[in-house]
């Protein structure tokens, strides 16, 4: 018996289709962490829904997720919602595939190697001492999320971009936070009203300034050190650049993966350590061994064992991206059951590190990544994985290095009472409340 015969014998993965049209939109988007665990309950590890406008199979477990990731490009392509699709610049590296997709990460990856940030660091270190010291100078409460969102987002607009001089930022952000507000919006009706429309008028103004600024940028003789000019002197096989197109959908693409991510991480690590004092004590005990005004450097960060452990059961515990789609290009096997062509395939990230082979997985615990820092493969997936596993992953882990490092040395803060702590986890994690504190410089 041939395998497609063979494929086409076994079952489909159990599961409801919910209703008429809608599916299970519904439930989905009121809670998708509570989703898919009464799912995970009720059916196992391999189940099937209808979300999103798609018949979707979830797969659960490290198993399944180097299953996932093995089959880019073979039986299964990356996949994105309607709304990413129509905002996301089309030439960008999230939306190209196949051999274009490989060719474009191969040139890029050097501009994103963990060398390549070392010179990123003193800026970094300059734009969080900067925003600190606002922090602790505000009057009354602080709202950590979007004071976090104000200091990832010129850290990103320096070292994308360059130094300010050529960069309207108030402008920018505020046109970038309305196209981000659409990117996860279930209703993509293009209309002035809707937040999908409006979405789409900030992404014209938005690419549009963005083009202005690398055409800028391609007319001058000494270009300054930042992403954009990486960019601009990287050159093909043929000896050709990257059309001006690519380079600005790159630009909007790094500035969205370089902002969100990094903000609800962020944030999430702030609060996690506010409530959890023994983690908080441990880790400023660690930073006792360097002067409190000595230069960051990776070297040092190399020497912060329990820093990286923070960070690291902080994007375990809460990821900062709860999942991403491919669709199946064949019908597949997996678990004994059969994925028709055209499914959807969802990884589940917050669904993989809350399970198997996690130990006490619904608790947060740094120490664990001390005692096994390599966790096995298709278990810590934060990033992604395979072959698009998150370009910026080392810029991001700097840059937390860099916060996180700042915050334990100098500063001290306290969660407010009677706050709404709750995650909504759509489109990325943060608590209802943003998360108010005391913020304070420590004496």
């Amino acid at each position: 018996m041939s395998e497609s015969a063979t494929i086409a014998n076994l079952p489909l993965p159990p599961g409801s289709r919910g209703l008429p049209l809608l599916g299970e939109n519904l439930e989905f988007i009121r809670s998708p962490a509570q989703f898919i665990s009464t799912r995970r309950a009720r059916y196992g590890d391999v189940f099937s829904t209808h979300i999103l406008g798609s018949p979707t199979v979830y797969l659960l477990g490290p198993e399944a997720n180097r299953w996932i990731f093995a089959g880019e490009g073979k039986y299964l392509q990356n996949q994105w919602t309607a709304g990413i699709r129509q905002l996301l610049g089309q030439q960008s590296l999230a939306m190209i595939n196949g051999d274009e997709h490989r060719e474009r990460r191969r040139l890029l990856l050097p501009h994103f190697s963990q060398e390549s940030m070392r010179g990123f660091v003193p800026t970094m270190q300059a734009i969080t001492e900067r925003h600190l010291e606002e922090w602790a100078n505000h009057a009354g409460v602080l709202t950590i999320y979007p004071a976090v969102q104000a200091l990832v987002f010129e850290i990103a607009v320096t070292l994308i971009l360059g130094d300010g001089r050529d960069v309207d930022q108030p402008y920018l952000n505020k046109l970038f936070h309305t196209w981000t507000e659409g990117l996860f919006t279930p209703l993509t009706l293009n209309w002035p009203v809707t937040t999908f429309g409006r979405a789409m008028q900030a992404r014209k103004a938005m690419f549009g300034y963005i083009e202005q600024l690398v055409r800028r940028r391609m007319r001058r003789d000494k270009q300054p050190d930042d992403i954009l000019a990486a960019l601009l002197a990287t050159r093909d096989e043929a000896g050709n650049p990257l059309p001006v197109e690519a380079i600005v959908d790159e630009v909007q693409l790094l500035l969205f993966a370089g902002h969100d991510t990094t903000v609800s991480a962020l944030s999430a690590m702030l609060l996690l350590l506010a409530q959890h004092p023994k983690v908080l004590a441990q880790a400023r005990a660690e930073q006792s061994q360097f002067a409190p005004d000595e230069p960051l450097t990776p070297d040092q960060f190399r020497r912060m064992p329990y820093l990286l452990a923070v960070i690291n059961e902080s994007l375990r515990y809460i990821p900062p991206i709860n999942g991403a789609f491919r669709v199946t290009t064949q019908d597949v096997a997996f678990g004994g059951y059969r994925i028709p062509e055209g499914w959807t395939i969802a990884v589940s990230i917050r669904g993989t590190h809350r399970g198997e082979p996690w130990a006490e997985a619904d608790n947060f615990m740094p120490e664990r990544w001390l005692a096994d820092p390599k966790p096995p493969m298709g278990s810590f997936i934060p990033f992604g994985g395979g072959p698009r596993v998150c370009l910026g992953t080392n810029f991001a882990l700097v840059e937390m290095s860099v916060v996180l490092t700042l915050l334990l040395r100098r500063y001290t803060w306290e969660l407010e009472p009677n706050q709404d702590l709750s995650y909504q986890l759509l489109p990325t994690p943060r608590t209802r409340s943003g998360t108010r504190v005391t913020f304070r410089q420590r004496s």
